[in-house]
């Protein structure tokens, strides 16, 4: 199975207030995040973490090392705005590859999804009308902006500090693109609604 997740701030305590994480320790929050990434994710799944894995540099890579060690299956990280160490340190600690973005796409239930795996949601002016982003970045301003948006955040802070796997996502997409209203251009940007407040 593949699964995502962004936005851990490993080894970054302000991130708590921030977010207003329910943690009262860096430790507490690092416990969690392990249990319940280890709890979902086995030995032979993949997962992509989408930016900001930790504020740690590269001073830190014995103990970066050591916590990936204790973190099921195979990593991917596609680089945030906070993961500033040059990309062979992250091969170094245990990520098997690492990217600016990503595409990949996967077959689920007779159709094929077509995703872009990048940290910052502003590239989706970028994508085709048949690609969806999954992202981080913005931790709790929204969760998705399907189907008007084909903007998913994977963030821990929206998915109860759990990954969230690739079936999940295309499980929720189909759901939002059956049951959600699909908003115009027009609509979207409130000119509908002034244009009838004029007349």
């Amino acid at each position: 199975m593949i699964y995502f997740t962004a936005d851990w701030h490993l080894y970054h305590k302000n991130i708590i207030r921030y977010c207003n994480r329910p943690f009262k320790t860096v430790k507490a929050m690092h416990s969690r995040l392990f249990s319940e990434f280890n709890t979902k994710v086995s030995p032979n799944d993949e997962t992509y973490h989408i930016g900001d894995f930790t504020m740690a540099g590269s001073s830190h890579k014995e103990k970066l090392k050591n916590t990936i060690r204790k973190m099921n299956g195979v990593h991917h990280l596609i680089l945030g705005n906070h993961d500033e160490m040059k990309p062979f340190h992250y091969i170094d600690i245990g990520f098997t590859s690492v990217h600016t973005s990503f595409p990949l796409q996967y077959d689920f239930e007779e159709r094929v999804f077509d995703f872009i795996l990048n940290h910052d949601p502003s590239v989706y002016c970028m994508l085709r009308e048949d690609q969806y982003l999954l992202h981080g970045h913005i931790h709790t301003i929204y969760k998705h902006l399907l189907p008007a948006r084909r903007i998913i955040n994977v963030g821990v802070d929206v998915w109860d500090f759990k990954p969230v796997s690739i079936e999940d996502i295309c499980r929720l997409i189909v759901k939002e693109e059956e049951n959600g209203r699909v908003y115009n251009e027009l609509e979207e940007a409130g000119i509908e609604r002034l244009l009838k407040e004029k007349k």
